[in-house]
């Protein structure tokens, strides 16, 4: 139990080998960091390591875990299965304000082919309902359904169709559409759990969705999460959060109603002839969104507090985030979802889940996209093969090591200065003026959980872009260290290939505690997590 455990303090003694980069600082310096338990304890939800689906035209359902007739691609199903994914958003993103459930039920020979307005390409509704939910059985997660909540004329998503879903999806099979999906093969109600009412609905208009003002979003979700209360009052439900001006109206008409709020976040590289450009600006990009999420949730809480919700609280889903690559085309740089995941991905990745892990319990699900191709963690070859990401071993070491209760980690060291780098992330920090929680903030990040396991793991990430980092790591009374997990060998440009697949992968190795410490050195871009045992 986390009580018995007696931890004094965990210091990580940074100390450059090298003349560091400019930014890093010019001479020899130590970083400490105090690792203890709260006073109040937190559990770390493991929905933050969950997925999304999409057809974004980008081989990502059709030609990824599906075949172009919505076939489930067997061969993927055990790279899917590893990763324990908690949870799986689906159809979208942008492409619900133009999804129209019905058309993807029943016999696949008389789902129509449209095209999509959102992303280009067509949706031919193979992978529909049924076969998206078989397939989260089959991959072991839990299914999370968008509702499409579009205004537009010619893509109007009604409430009345809404709550048909729902009832093909979640009622019995005794009548109405219950009966409907039994009558396709299904005989058993689904029990989806979460539901989202629209996407983004405070963006300009763009093919089937159109902009609406807070004050407008947030008499709509009361009447549909109203109607949907009435008819499943045990489905947790999603409001579109976005500024904390627009969540305060949404929250102030519906904090009765919703179990989460939806932000989005966007982490942005320039790729230029295969290398990352103006590095620190995206390896640093995360604390920003932390800020932003920092600050919602102590929104959240005077809300919580005024609905008498510190039992069911409302919390902050970031349903979708990656790190975007804009590659070199031309005179410019163009936005590009094939653009291979690299070293500093990894960095990217596991600063932004390390962030959600502080900023628990308010962030309880977030929603990479996507798990196979576009942005991926996995990437298919052909019709019957593919490998893994450096990216896929970052959520699979997370999942497994990185739940449990957060323990609070204090940094001093050398340190960024902030203010003088442009932080290249998008989405919701874009809208809101965002002060940092630090200004000189240390380039290794720390985050650390003590597991169901009775074990203590630290994460430990160098965002320094060119040197290898010494660390010092004192083990604490009642702990030893039993091993390192390391991803990275200092080529932050470094990816896997088809051709070859074993460019970045983990290693894992016992280390030794010398005198009541640990010492590790963490190459450029890499991450390295942390196992220690209680000696009990």
């Amino acid at each position: 139990m986390m009580r018995d455990i007696v931890i004094k303090s965990i210091f990580l003694t940074l100390v450059g080998g090298l003349t560091l980069h400019p930014l890093c600082g010019q001479q020899t310096q130590v970083t400490y960091v105090t690792i203890a338990i709260p006073d109040k304890l937190i559990q770390v939800d493991p929905m933050i390591y969950g997925q999304m689906l999409e057809n974004v035209n980008d081989s990502m359902i059709y030609g990824g875990v599906a075949d172009l007739r919505g076939n489930v691609r067997q061969h993927l199903i055990p790279h899917l299965q590893d990763l324990q994914i908690p949870v799986m958003r689906w159809p979208g993103g942008t492409v619900v304000y133009e999804y129209h459930w019905q058309n993807g039920v029943g016999p696949r020979d008389k789902r129509p082919t449209v095209p999509t307005l959102a992303w280009g390409g067509v949706e031919n509704y193979q992978f529909g309902t049924d076969e998206f939910l078989q397939w989260c059985k089959e991959v072991g997660t839990m299914p999370y359904i968008n509702l499409n909540m579009s205004l537009h004329p010619d893509y109007e998503g009604t409430l009345e169709e809404a709550l048909n879903w729902m009832a093909y999806v979640n009622e019995d099979a005794s009548n109405g559409y219950g009966k409907l999906r039994a009558a396709n093969g299904h005989p058993e109600p689904y029990g989806v759990r979460f539901w989202c009412i629209g996407n983004e609905n405070y963006l300009t208009s763009r093919s089937a969705r159109v902009q609406e003002s807070d004050e407008q979003y947030a008499k709509r979700l009361n009447v549909w999460a109203s109607a949907i209360r009435r008819h499943h009052p045990d489905v947790e439900l999603l409001g579109i959060g976005h500024t904390e001006s627009w969540n305060q109206t949404i929250l102030s008409e519906n904090g009765h109603l919703i179990d989460f709020l939806t932000q989005h976040y966007y982490v942005n590289s320039l790729v230029k002839d295969g290398e990352i450009q103006d590095p620190l600006n995206t390896l640093f990009a995360p604390l920003k969104m932390e800020a932003h999420l920092a600050r919602l949730g102590m929104q959240l809480a005077t809300v919580n507090s005024k609905f008498g919700r510190s039992d069911r609280p409302i919390r902050l889903s970031v349903d979708e985030w990656n790190n975007r690559h804009s590659v070199e085309s031309g005179n410019g740089y163009r936005f590009s979802r094939q653009s291979p995941r690299r070293q500093f991905d990894v960095v990217v990745v596991s600063g932004m889940l390390n962030a959600f892990i502080r900023q628990s319990p308010h962030v309880g699900m977030a929603n990479y996209i996507f798990p196979v191709n576009a942005h991926g963690l996995i990437r298919t070859v052909g019709n019957s093969d593919a490998y893994q990401t450096p990216i896929y071993h970052v959520f699979k070491q997370y999942r497994q090591q990185m739940v449990g209760t957060k323990l609070e980690a204090t940094v001093q060291g050398p340190t960024v200065d902030i203010e003088a780098l442009n932080l290249t992330i998008d989405g919701d920090t874009r809208y809101d003026s965002i002060a940092m929680l630090e200004t000189h903030v240390p380039f290794i990040d720390a985050a650390a959980v003590h597991n169901a396991d009775g074990n203590i793991y630290v994460s430990l990430i160098n965002r320094c872009p060119d040197k290898t980092h010494r660390v010092s790591l004192a083990v604490p009374d009642g702990y030893r260290s039993e091993s390192v997990w390391m991803l990275g060998d200092g080529d932050i440009n470094a990816r896997n290939s088809s051709e070859n697949r074993k460019e970045i992968v983990p290693s894992v190795k016992p280390i030794s505690t010398k005198r009541g410490k640990v010492d590790i050195e963490i190459p450029a871009c890499g991450l390295k997590l942390v196992k220690l045992t209680p000696t009990g």
